[in-house]
């Protein structure tokens, strides 16, 4: 039986592109032209990688004059068929994209979700300081620091699994994917090197990249190279949920809404306090249960005690 190489050598004597019998299945599932995957990587051999990374940025970013979906494409929210009753609306591109995505990411790994809850109380009440010094700083980021911190605690969560390879890549810098719910449906802008970054400045990088996102102004370069995603799915509403690892990554964490609700102190007292959700999903292949609560124990304690994230500079 030949190997990887012997079988991409033996391809290449017929001028043809480099890949492996399962990276040309692949290809074949998602439609894709390997000749097309090989000149948007300046190379003549595909991979695994190279196929999922095409279909990111390919089915994410449209040109200007691709942007706008057709009539026909365009959802609508009452179109009904005629002769019956259903009421209809199209399976876009860009929904297929992400069906594939999701389905990929659910039948691929293994997911284990964990749910934790945080005390938001300090966070608001530094944010209410900050703003009287006009000083801006949204929740959203303090999310994306201790997030950060927690990682290079706990590296194997900003890691990814080569089963072929039977080895775990622990990643060195940190990209942090964003989850953004759009018309277009879910895009994932990306804060790169959000470890050398203070508060500040990922509060900043973060409203630009949100801004793209509104205005379809993201490049390929957004939208790639993610070493773990986060999702902030609070302002939209929700209390829970049990969020879908976006591959090949190892974990996601949903940071739901803020509600105030009735907590019992340590003294026994009852008080009212602004509570947040938070719920983790993680690739069980990579990472045991007793790992993602030492993690999310610690997001915990970050978010509980701000004033260690805004000192932390870089």
């Amino acid at each position: 039986m030949l190997n990887e190489d012997q079988q991409t050598d033996a391809v290449n004597k017929y001028n043809r592109v480099l890949a492996a019998p399962y990276t040309r299945k692949i290809a074949r599932d998602y439609g894709v032209k390997l000749e097309e995957v090989a000149k948007a990587i300046a190379g003549d051999t595909v991979r695994e990688k190279d196929i999922y990374q095409f279909l990111r940025t390919e089915q994410q970013v449209r040109r200007p004059q691709q942007q706008e979906m057709s009539s026909q494409e365009q959802p609508k929210e009452n179109e009904i068929n005629e002769g019956d009753d259903l009421k209809t609306i199209p399976f876009t591109k860009v929904r297929q994209h992400i069906a594939k995505k999701m389905t990929q990411s659910l039948y691929t790994i293994p997911h284990v979700t964990h749910w934790e809850e945080v005390d938001m109380s300090a966070i608001s009440k530094l944010r209410t300081q900050m703003k009287k010094d006009q000083i801006s700083i949204s929740a959203a980021a303090f999310f994306v620091k201790a997030t950060v911190v927690a990682l290079k605690e706990f590296p194997v969560f900003n890691a990814v699994l080569d089963e072929e390879e039977e080895v775990i890549h622990l990643k060195t810098e940190y990209h942090i994917g964003l989850a953004v719910d759009t018309k277009k449906g879910l895009m994932v802008p990306v804060l790169k090197h959000a470890d050398q970054k203070s508060l500040s400045t990922i509060h900043r990088e973060m409203k630009e990249l949100n801004a793209k996102t509104k205005d379809g102004k993201l490049t390929p370069r957004d939208l790639s190279g993610s070493t773990m995603t986060i999702s902030n799915v609070g302002p939209l509403g929700s209390t829970g949920a049990t969020p879908i690892i976006n591959y090949p990554e190892t974990a996601l964490v949903s940071f739901h809404q803020t509600k105030k609700r009735a907590v019992v102190t340590e003294e026994d007292e009852i008080v009212i306090r602004p509570m947040m959700n938070l719920s983790m999903s993680f690739d069980h292949r990579v990472a045991d249960g007793g790992t993602a609560v030492a993690f999310t124990n610690r997001l915990k304690e970050l978010l509980e005690n701000p004033t260690e994230l805004w000192q932390i500079l870089v």
